[in-house]
């Protein structure tokens, strides 16, 4: 089953060009896992865009649910799906969404090198690599990978760069690095998981219309030409561009030193030397220099993505609740018609509540000690508290 509001469809059209798919699974009788496709408004909030369930993630299932958002949703230029290494969201987005390139979260291909035992010295360079602007600084860190750990290169090498390293993108990623923003989405309906799939969609449709109302009256409310998110970003920026020299080349072009670094800012093509006003489409620190330099507005030079008119556009419709069941006008060929339940053989055990947690994740359990009231460790451990335990690393010592 697919759908998606038609609020969402209208409004998507306002957003960055970047989608981010993920699958969870549903913790009903019937299992199965909910897709979930997202994006992220002006204000960089999370945009639902669809939804669909099916039995389980396999080429066909993706293939469908790709093809049932391209009649939802139809193709944008310079699009972009975002996702983990899962090989089946591949297949379907090459069939349905051949024009579009597919990127791949650098969060979840971390994972995969801790879960190889790579020194934390070349995930920090593979980090920095993933994230550069220019692809001459790209060169350099996997330069220094290269060095450290051979095989840990071949095996980043083995996905394109261009799949997770944001200079070698040939779309604009912005700032979408990861797929933060579904496994957020993914938190959101984490009770709504275990409902039928009815209850379900009544609980996605309740937190989309408080979502959409709040949003559309926010940016209704604020004075900036810009959403608040940007607005926040801009002043963050000033106070690093204070410490730059600026050089005037005309009335446009700037000259920017930054420790002893010159960078050329072009505010007509919106550009500088270190990429990231072209890659984000909003003003780094080189171009607000420039920009307070010459005093005019700095939101002139933001993309329209960022702008207030198009967060307003975004939340313009609204999401209508559907009432209850007994003021519904249904055809009676909806009515004749019988859908049962699918065929599904329930296994044997308890059903599965939570998401298998990988060694290479953090733990969230804290121990307290119940003799020192410390934290890290319990009281068998414990060697600060007068009163040893016998089973104590103190009392062993000893």
């Amino acid at each position: 089953m697919f759908y998606a509001y038609g609020s969402s469809i209208a409004g998507w059209n306002h957003c960055r060009p970047v989608i981010a798919i993920d699958a969870t699974f549903l913790k009903s009788k019937y299992r199965g896992v909910l897709m979930i496709s997202v994006s992220k408004d002006a204000n960089n909030q999370i945009f639902p865009l669809a939804f669909g369930i099916a039995e389980s993630e396999n080429n066909n299932s993706y293939e469908w649910y790709f093809s049932q958002l391209r009649n939802a949703i139809g193709s944008r230029e310079n699009l972009i799906f975002l996702s983990d290494r899962h090989q089946a969201i591949a297949n379907g987005i090459v069939k349905v969404y051949p024009e579009s390139h597919h990127g791949i979260c650098i969060y979840h291909l971390e994972q995969n090198l801790k879960r190889r035992k790579v020194k934390s010295e070349v995930i920090k360079l593979f980090q920095s690599a993933a994230r550069v602007y220019k692809r001459k600084e790209f060169d350099i860190y996997m330069s220094d990978i290269a060095n450290v750990d051979k095989k840990t290169y071949d095996y980043l090498m083995e996905e394109p760069p261009e799949r997770w390293a944001r200079s070698c993108s040939p779309q604009r990623r912005y700032d979408m690095l990861t797929t933060n923003i579904v496994e957020s989405m993914n938190s959101v309906l984490l009770e709504a998981r275990e409902l039928p799939i009815l209850r379900m969609m009544d609980f996605i449709q309740v937190k989309l219309q408080h979502w959409f109302y709040e949003r559309r009256n926010k940016a209704e409310g604020t004075f900036y030409d810009v959403s608040c998110w940007v607005e926040e970003e801009l002043k963050n920026r000033i106070d690093l561009a204070f410490t730059l020299n600026v050089f005037p080349v005309d009335s446009w072009r700037s000259r920017v030193e930054e420790e002893g670094i010159t960078f050329l800012v072009d505010l007509n093509k919106r550009t500088c030397d270190c990429f990231q006003f072209q890659l984000d489409e909003l003003p780094c620190i080189h171009a607000i220099a420039a920009i307070e330099k010459r005093n005019i507005k700095k939101s002139d030079f933001c993309s329209h993505w960022y702008l207030k008119e198009s967060w307003l556009k975004t939340y313009e419709r609204q999401i209508h609740p559907v009432g209850h069941t007994d003021s519904w006008i249904v055809p009676e060929s909806v009515k004749s018609q019988i859908v049962k339940p699918p065929d599904f053989k329930v296994p044997p055990g308890r059903r599965q509540k939570k998401r298998h947690i990988p060694a290479t994740e953090p733990s969230k359990i804290t121990f307290k000690c119940g003799r020192c009231r410390r934290i890290g460790h319990n009281r068998t451990a414990c060697i600060y508290s007068p009163a040893l335990h016998p089973f104590s690393r103190k009392h062993r010592e000893e």
